[in-house]
């Protein structure tokens, strides 16, 4: 079974998470048979570590990382491989494979530069 793990970089201010817990309810109302979680890179619960456990409890046996991330950056580049990495020899029958950051995706940044249209 493949699974999403949407990953943010986390804040302190509770608040921050509203709108990716938001992103993930909305992923849940329209793939209700598919798996997927949130975890954070800092700051927040929880963290990517527990975010693949609660997903490989549930029997995922692939794992697609979802950056919710403007750009890529260290955080992606180096901070995110290295949580892979270290996901991948905990758990050595599942396969991780990552998204590109969603401010890099076409369709993302029409809707971005739409919406910003809207404030004109």
């Amino acid at each position: 079974m493949t699974a999403i793990l949407f990953f943010a970089h986390g804040s302190r201010d509770p608040q921050w998470r509203v709108p990716f817990d938001a992103i993930v309810a909305d992923f849940r109302g329209m793939h209700a048979a598919k798996l997927a979680e949130l975890a954070f890179l800092e700051f927040m619960e929880p963290n990517f570590a527990s975010g693949v456990k609660t997903l490989v409890d549930q029997n995922a046996k692939q794992i697609r990382v979802i950056p919710l991330f403007l750009a890529t950056g260290a955080h992606t580049r180096r901070d995110l491989m290295a949580l892979i990495e270290q996901a991948q020899e905990n758990y050595t029958g599942v396969r991780f494979t990552v998204a590109s950051p969603i401010g890099e995706v076409d369709s993302i940044r029409n809707a971005i530069s739409s919406w910003v249209a809207t404030q004109l």
